[in-house]
């Protein structure tokens, strides 16, 4: 697969927040989980985005069956681990949850990651990107 990366676009909105499937377009993050949690959902569950900008600041939950393909994390100034929390308890609030997710060849800005300590080994073993996405 030839990578998506970088997204070297003009800014385009979301027409829908609400939708399954966000091709080529830029979202905050905080406004797509709230308008998920308008709706009664606590959660971003059974997305698909492809060639998706996301801005944060946002730390991103990443639950079971999320995965992520030819994606920029973000500026990690020399290491995934910069990206990374781990929660110290057993919950991690202030969070935007993400279940069942699909993201290929998508950027993300200013976001960080946490999740289960089986992900955040599995995030910390990829690769850094050449350049910031900052």
């Amino acid at each position: 697969m030839k990578s998506m990366l970088p997204i070297n676009r003009a800014v385009i909105d979301p027409t829908d927040l609400n939708a399954t499937t966000f091709e080529h377009v830029d979202i905050i993050l905080y406004e797509l989980y709230a308008a998920a949690s308008k709706n009664g959902a606590g959660l971003i569950q059974g997305r698909t985005f492809t060639g998706c900008r996301f801005q944060g600041p946002a730390i991103v939950l990443v639950a079971d069956g999320t995965t992520f393909e030819d994606t920029n994390f973000g500026d990690s100034r020399g290491g995934m681990g910069n990206l990374l929390l781990r929660p110290v308890g057993d919950k991690a609030l202030g969070t935007i949850p993400m279940h069942d997710c699909t993201f290929v060849g998508c950027e993300f800005y200013n976001v960080g990651y946490t999740g289960s300590a089986a992900v955040l080994e599995q995030l910390a073993a990829v690769p850094t990107v050449a350049g910031p996405a900052a």
